[in-house]
């Protein structure tokens, strides 16, 4: 009885050595995929263009809850436009997916038979894609209440936002870049316009200028010349503030064998801008007004004629983050601080919010430092392991995370990545984030890895030594790692758990 007691419990302790040998042995083979990922991302981290130490990254498994490489997580950086990942968060936490910005029209007369007799007053709430085709939808709406004709004025209402066109952290006296478009609650094509510049018929004649759109508020001087084939050439087109419009000037020459160039200039008064756009789209459509275009609040006692909605607040998301668009992200802002706290809405009211936010993760004020919703502020100050904390809080809400990550560049597929990681396969597994300024280069989000392992992973890069171009290289070489990720490298010698066979794992 002994002998078999004694056989039975040599048995169980063999079975139990041999397992534990196993586990070993799976365990090395484990971490060995892991060395092997870790080194290969510090040989990459050794380029000369980040020869001043100055990044932070960070990749996290999202399915294990553990760090796969981290340098630097906690440091502070220049986030660029990985700013737009906090923005992106808390506009769907605090406006919700489906969101939409209404454009309302007033009266403080009467309409009969057509004719609108008295004022017509517009309100916008900031919608930051109020463009081309939403102009003539709303345009559209009013024609058939029905309106054929206004007698009276039009006035513009941007007072659900305060007065204020830009972040005073941002450059002081910027030029007429896209990218630094005003803001207001009444707005029209991100607050852009674009000109068109064709050769003229010959040599020393005018080039041919489209602006678009054509409206009231903008003037064209045009003191280019079309230059003979062969020619050294350079077009100087600017934009003007003259005080109630604003003038393009187009300098210098265009060869006759060049194709049409464009470009994107901002505007200077965002209401003006809009109210001469909808002068113009009301002509266009047959509805008669000879009045004037100005500023003004609607007064309490009008009657509503319409609203016009937006567009989802999604939507906006993705023209925000896949083109990375400064001005939408900064309309989001103040639209969350109109909401959550009342209007007018403004940029503190909206970094208000976004306080809270962080707050909710576990972070102080004094341990970041957010000026703006766009990133376009160099004082902003992120961690890598900040914006990894935001995406695991993401992407743990089902009422937020699909239209968030939709809401990413797709790698190789869309956006500004449309481009990047071509050749690689599969790079739509990676849903990104990009961030750029003078010697800062930022790229955020989720990837998939070639097990099928989700990881947020967030490279924040500040005082480059090299060209934008050698960076993203970097940083998409790291993502190609990632998407190759196995934590079993293909050829490990891997023990079964049951028998003494070994088998070797397939790609």
């Amino acid at each position: 009885m002994k002998i078999n007691s004694l056989k039975a419990i040599t048995i169980v302790v063999l079975h139990a050595l041999c397992f534990s040998l196993v586990i070993s042995a799976f365990a090395e083979t484990h971490e060995k995929g892991i060395s092997l990922f870790q080194k290969e991302v510090k040989k990459i981290l050794s380029s000369s263009c980040l020869r001043k130490n100055n990044f932070g990254i960070k990749i996290y498994s999202l399915d294990r809850g553990e760090p796969l490489f981290e340098l630097r997580a906690e440091k502070l950086f220049v986030p660029a436009s990985n700013l737009k990942i906090l923005t992106t968060a808390v506009a769907l936490q605090t406006l919700g997916p489906n969101y939409r910005f209404p454009t309302q029209l007033f009266t403080d007369g009467t309409l009969k038979d057509g004719v609108l007799d008295g004022n017509l007053y517009i309100k916008g709430h900031g919608d930051p894609k109020f463009v081309t085709e939403q102009m003539w939808l709303l345009v559209n709406e009013l024609k058939n209440l029905p309106v054929r004709k206004i007698t009276g004025n039009i006035i513009g209402d941007d007072s659900f936002f305060d007065d204020r066109k830009r972040v005073k952290t941002w450059i002081k006296n910027p030029g007429a870049q896209a990218y630094e478009a005003p803001l207001g609650a009444l707005s029209f094509n991100f607050n852009t316009v674009q000109a068109y510049v064709s050769p003229g018929t010959k040599a020393g004649s005018k080039p041919k200028i489209i602006i678009e759109p054509d409206t009231d508020y903008i003037t064209l001087d045009n003191q280019a010349k079309t230059l003979k084939p062969g020619k050294r050439s350079r077009l100087i087109v600017n934009r003007l503030d003259r005080n109630g419009f604003d003038e393009i000037t187009v300098s210098g020459g265009i060869r006759l064998d060049q194709p049409r160039a464009q470009y994107f200039l901002n505007i200077t008064d965002p209401t003006q801008y809009t109210l001469s756009t909808l002068k113009k789209y009301l002509k266009h459509a047959g509805i008669q007004f000879h009045g004037k275009t100005e500023k003004g609040i609607v007064p309490e006692s009008v009657m509503e004629l319409l609203t016009h909605e937006s567009e989802s607040l999604t939507l906006a998301l993705q023209g925000l983050n896949k083109f990375s668009n400064n001005f939408v992200a900064e309309q989001i802002l103040k639209t969350i601080g109109a909401e959550k706290y009342g209007p007018p809405g403004t940029t503190l009211k909206g970094l208000k919010a976004f306080e809270e936010y962080l707050m909710a993760l576990g972070y102080r004020q004094d341990q970041y430092k957010v000026l703006d919703g766009s990133g376009l502020s160099r004082q902003n100050r992120l961690s890598p392991q900040m914006i990894i904390d935001v995406l695991r809080y993401v992407k743990s809400d089902l009422g937020v995370y699909p239209e968030f990550v939709s809401a990413l560049g797709v790698m190789g597929v869309d956006g500004n990545v449309k481009n990047r990681m071509r050749g690689v396969k599969s790079p739509e597994r990676a849903r990104v984030k990009t961030g750029t300024l003078n010697f800062v280069s930022a790229l955020s989000g989720y990837f998939q890895s070639r097990d099928g392992e989700t990881f947020a992973f967030s490279i924040l890069m500040n005082s480059l030594k090299c060209s934008n171009g050698r960076v993203k290289k970097i940083q998409d070489q790291i993502i190609r790692k990632g998407l190759r990720f196995r934590r079993i490298p293909t050829g490990s010698v891997i023990p079964e758990k049951q028998g003494n066979a070994s088998s070797v794992s397939t790609p």
